[in-house]
């Protein structure tokens, strides 16, 4: 956006207008622009208040994932700690069960395995949660949505990405896994393997895999966008924490 452009921000009133006016600058229809827009961040699950605060019009669709294949996932995308990862899953789902009650109608959960196993089924229930007639484009992408992990530049469903935990995590990594989610994954499909008990993380361990972690978030950012602008995005990462601690 050029400073003429970036001047129209001033006519709004709201955030949500404000990024109406940057979406319809990139859009390819430009203001003629008409449907829904959406953003598919995971983090979110921990501030649909108060983005419906900020979009009072905004529907929330939660896509919900064995926690064992997340830790997989993670593992392979960013090198992330498994038992890290599984308190995380604890944390967002136990997050989206508080703000699922006050959204009410405008929030909406899915499981990932049966969005792969049944995906028309699945999304004609979205397409009538946003209000929109389901078409048969709905089952393909025009581009790539991931450029990590198993879907990486896949413009298809892979209906097989699924229970790939049982070939990945030893019996023992699997168990603890179960362990830590245990008293949040009786409220899903989801069925015990190996665990008998919850057994959470202690804080003292915790807190070491956060810093294990994070130096490898770090180190990806710097490969993946060079030491500027991997730079500049740890700093706003950090200052945003930092505002939402308090």
């Amino acid at each position: 956006m050029n400073r003429t452009d970036f001047e129209q921000l001033r006519s709004a009133r709201t955030w949500n207008d404000a990024f109406e006016i940057i979406l319809r600058f990139y859009s390819a229809d430009g203001n003629g622009v008409k449907g829904l827009w959406g953003d598919k961040t995971p983090s979110y699950v921990l501030e649909m208040d108060l983005l419906k605060e900020i979009f009072p019009t905004a529907r929330f669709l939660h896509i919900i994932r064995d926690p064992r294949d997340v830790v997989v996932s993670a593992k392979k995308a960013w090198g992330h700690n498994a038992l890290r990862v599984a308190r995380k899953w604890v944390r967002d789902m136990k997050a989206a069960r508080q703000s699922a009650c006050n959204l009410g109608k405008d929030y909406l959960s899915v499981y990932y395995e049966n969005l792969l196993i049944d995906s028309e089924t699945e999304l004609r229930r979205i397409s009538e949660f946003v209000e929109r007639p389901f078409e048969e484009v709905m089952m393909t992408l025009a581009v790539p949505s991931e450029n990590l992990g198993n879907a990486k530049g896949k413009r298809k469903i892979d209906r097989g990405n699924f229970g790939k935990y049982r070939q990945v995590l030893t019996p023992g990594l699997q168990k603890r896994v179960e362990e830590i989610v245990y008293d949040v994954i009786d409220t899903t499909p989801y069925e015990l393997e190996y665990a008998e008990r919850h057994k959470p993380l202690s804080p003292t361990m915790l807190t070491y895999l956060n810093i294990a972690d994070g130096v490898k978030t770090v180190a990806h950012l710097l490969r993946r966008r060079g030491v500027v602008d991997g730079t500049r995005v740890m700093v706003g990462r950090r200052i945003q924490k930092k505002r939402n601690s308090h």
